[in-house]
């Protein structure tokens, strides 16, 4: 029985409550609804952005994106292509993105000066790609004894001159180092300024027909001296780890379809680049991608082991300490991270 003077005694005041009732029902369904959307907003995650410019060694990454890749593994990466080299450095090292397609020497450059990175990833080697062109009478490199060598001291194309130099029975002392901006040293050996220039493809093989010259010795010679690698914010690599364990998977599948899918890798590759599939294939004929199994020889496995790379590392940083082109003795552990290479394995 309704108590009288309630609204369950009348029946327009019970109708009016039920209908408070069902508008109250409503309300609060809606209010969860929209917490519920909030919420998923909130765990969205923000895109990863990975800077990169035009070397076939490294467009991979973004054949990965083309591909559907990253997204088929559950995460969203946005491929920041520049069009300088040193603008996709600055990009990382600024903040603007959060990771980067960098030589192994320029990332151990920043690493030394306070930028704290990652190394996660080997993409490729140069394997012929570089090399060191001369005047015609200069053979091999042991007839570059008490010769005029153009290099850019202090970087990567020195740190490979001394290597070369080695393979040849040779060491530093016995030739005249001329130190030339890269970018000049073709000009330079067509000028006859200097008798024989480290440089890359395609200028080492125009410098060596227009000059009349020889290609005395390339990359081949001395694999494992010039590497590019992915290189990660140590921020991102904290704060997000599953993430960039899916991006160093996704990554390794593209590589992965480049050799099993060559013609149309290279198709895809080249447009990226804005050449043709002939060019692009041209320039990859001078390098070598590491896959998987490579980056695991080369990085190792094991949490603190250490690869074939770490050493070589260890010799390039010193190499840059003694050209004061590094700020302090990079830790080669820290910044050489290989927990996501053992986990794609």
């Amino acid at each position: 029985m309704e108590p009288e003077g309630s609204a369950f005694g009348n029946p327009a005041l019970t109708a009016l409550a039920r209908q408070m009732s069902a508008t109250r029902c409503r309300g609060i369904l809606i209010l969860v609804v929209l917490a519920l959307v909030a919420t998923s907003c909130s765990a969205r995650r923000e895109p990863i952005e990975i800077a990169i410019s035009a070397w076939a060694g490294v467009e991979p990454a973004q054949l990965a994106a083309d591909l559907g890749y990253y997204e088929a593994h559950g995460v969203d990466v946005e491929m920041v292509r520049f069009t300088a080299y040193t603008d996709s450095i600055e990009a990382l090292q600024d903040g603007k993105t959060d990771g980067g397609m960098h030589t192994l020497d320029d990332a151990l450059r920043y690493f030394t000066r306070g930028r704290d990175v990652r190394v996660v990833l080997l993409t490729d080697t140069s394997y012929g790609a570089d090399g060191i062109v001369a005047r015609a009478g200069i053979q091999e490199v042991q007839d570059l004894a008490g010769c005029r060598v153009g290099v850019e001291t202090g970087t990567v194309s020195h740190f490979s001159l001394l290597k070369a130099l080695d393979v040849g029975g040779l060491t530093e002392e016995d030739i005249h180092i001329v130190s030339i901006p890269a970018w000049e040293i073709k000009e330079a050996f067509l000028a006859g300024e200097i008798d024989a220039g480290v440089t890359w493809e395609p200028y080492l093989t125009s410098a060596a027909e227009e000059g009349h010259g020889n290609v005395i010795i390339t990359s081949r010679q001395y694999p494992e001296t010039i590497i590019t690698t992915m290189v990660f914010d140590a921020r991102t690599v904290e704060r997000r780890p599953r993430d960039v364990e899916r991006i160093v998977a996704a990554y390794f599948d593209a590589v992965d379809y480049t050799k099993s899918h060559p013609q149309d890798a290279y198709r895809r590759m080249a447009d990226a680049q804005g050449i043709s599939a002939d060019a692009f294939r041209a320039h990859a004929a001078g390098i070598r991608y590491l896959d998987l199994e490579d980056n695991v020889d080369l990085l190792g496995t094991e949490p603190g082991a250490e690869g074939e790379i770490h050493d070589t590392a260890r010799e390039l940083a010193q190499f840059l300490m003694d050209n004061r082109m590094a700020g302090v003795v990079p830790d080669i552990d820290v910044l050489l991270e290989n927990r996501f290479v053992a986990a794609a394995h």
